[in-house]
C-alpha cells in the first residue's frame, strides 16, 4: 500500500549486499549465495555505491571488502553504524590483510566478523548463516 517492496519478504530470502572491487570475486560470492537459495543478492563495486544501496536495499548482511578504491571498509562500517536505523545489519569484512591492529579497528568501527582472503565460498556462506541465525 505504501510502496514498500515486499519481494524479499514474500520469498523469505535474506538480503545480502556484496561490496568488492574484484568483479570475479563478486561473481563467485553472488553465484554461491544464489545457489544456496536463501539469499537475494545485490552488489556494489565501491564504497559510494554501497552507501547508496544500503539505504535503499536495507540488507540483512553486508560482505564488505576492506580495500575499496574510494573509501575503506572501516569508513563504510562507521557510516552504516552511524546511520542509526541499520543497527541490525551484519557486516562481514573480507581482506587479505592480517595486521591484528587493523582487524581490531574494523571491529571497533562496527564490523561483526572478519574473513581473511583467500577463502572458500562455502565457508563464507556458513559465516553469513551463523550471523543471520540460519542453518549452515
Amino acid at each position: 500500500d505504501n510502496g514498500t517492496p515486499t519481494d524479499p519478504l514474500e520469498s523469505g530470502k535474506r538480503k545480502a549486499l556484496i561490496v568488492d572491487d574484484d568483479l570475479d570475486l563478486v561473481d563467485l560470492i553472488t553465484d554461491g549465495m544464489k545457489a544456496d537459495g536463501r539469499f537475494d543478492v545485490r552488489t556494489a563495486n565501491n564504497g559510494f555505491d554501497a552507501g547508496m544501496l544500503v539505504r535503499e536495499y536495507r540488507p540483512d548482511v553486508i560482505v564488505l571488502d576492506v580495500m575499496l578504491p574510494d573509501i575503506n571498509g572501516k569508513g563504510v562500517c562507521q557510516r552504516v553504524r552511524n546511520a542509526g536505523t541499520l543497527d541490525a545489519v551484519k557486516i562481514i569484512c573480507i581482506s587479505g590483510m592480517v595486521e591484528a591492529d587493523k582487524i581490531e579497528e574494523l571491529y571497533a568501527a562496527g564490523a561483526d566478523d572478519f574473513v581473511q582472503k583467500p577463502f572458500e565460498i562455502d565457508a563464507l556462506i556458513d559465516r553469513v548463516c551463523q550471523h543471520l541465525e540460519l542453518e549452515a
